[in-house]
């Protein structure tokens, strides 16, 4: 991800430079994994609060990798167990993680941020109880204002239906798992998220994560944290050196985001071109011989 550019430096780049995460196509079975690196930190941070900032930024320091949404672009087999996940946590359905489960899954990250490792936190702490924790609260009205313009526009966009029915490559896995995920952290149906009690409910629970994770961790292992304070705060809390000369990654703004989906939808219709053009010539081929035949 190009980050602290201006809007002409980003338009001149390519998409690959500019979402190189869409653009890595890992088949990697984390059942088959195991711990590799220490879980060294935790961050508390939904979407909308920073969280792809922070990845980068951590991953420049040196904790490698960071997990965070983008992974599952990255590597989609991980959809599966994030699904089997989320149904065991929230709807009953099969055995809870353990660290086990978290070391197949996480094991070669550093470090974690944003969904939906944030809907584990709880979890997360007691498998890795000596992990730093960094909460990125955002002022609450703030936040949801930028999920509505943003996580919910898409999450209800009629051409997402569309190509999630048809590409079975990834959105006919992603899209479900986005659904499973925000109908467990918001119980609020998507029809009423964009209402003032979707507002209410959204904020409700936003701010419930962040007080559960408050009293789970010790004031001294904790920081509270926003990406406009920049390296300093962040850099001293890790124990590690502040880059010299580098700013601090600042990327996926909603314009970003409104790009990004536009890569993504564009990148699911031509897998479903690829995938059913041999069919679609077929039924072509057909119809113009009955056609043929006809006309004799």
């Amino acid at each position: 991800m190009a980050n602290n550019l201006t809007v002409n430096e980003r338009t001149a780049l390519t998409e690959e430079e500019r979402f190189p995460e869409l653009f890595v196509n890992t088949n990697i079975d984390r059942r088959m994994c195991r711990r590799v690196v220490p879980l060294k930190v935790i961050v508390v941070g939904m979407p909308r609060t920073g969280t792809q900032s922070i990845r980068v930024a951590l991953k420049q320091l040196g904790f490698n990798d960071t997990y965070h949404m983008d992974c599952l672009f990255e590597n989609p087999p991980d959809i599966d167990l994030w699904r089997q996940a989320f149904l065991a946590k929230f709807k009953n359905q099969g055995a809870p993680f353990g660290k086990e489960q978290w070391d197949q899954l996480l094991g070669h990250c550093q470090a974690v941020c944003d969904l939906p490792t944030s809907a584990f936190i709880p979890e997360l702490i007691a498998a890795y109880p000596d992990a730093k924790l960094i909460l990125t609260p955002r002022e609450e009205n703030s936040w949801y204002a930028s999920c509505q313009r943003t996580i919910q526009a898409a999450a209800m966009a009629r051409s997402i239906y569309i190509l999630s029915a048809l590409d079975t490559h990834f959105l006919s896995r992603f899209t479900p798992l986005v659904g499973l995920m925000f109908g467990s952290l918001f119980p609020c149906p998507p029809n009423l998220w964009q209402t003032p009690e979707g507002q209410r409910i959204w904020i409700e629970h936003y701010r419930r994560g962040h007080d559960e994770a408050r009293s789970l961790v010790a004031p001294h292992r904790r920081l509270e944290y926003s990406v406009e304070q920049g390296w300093g705060p962040l850099c001293e809390f890790l124990g590690v050196e502040v880059p010299v000369g580098r700013a601090f990654p600042m990327v996926n703004d909603s314009g970003s985001f409104a790009v990004k989906l536009g890569v993504v939808k564009r990148q699911a219709a031509m897998r479903v071109v690829r995938r059913w053009s041999p069919v679609l010539g077929v039924l072509a081929a057909a119809g113009w011989g009955l056609w043929w035949v006809r006309r004799r």
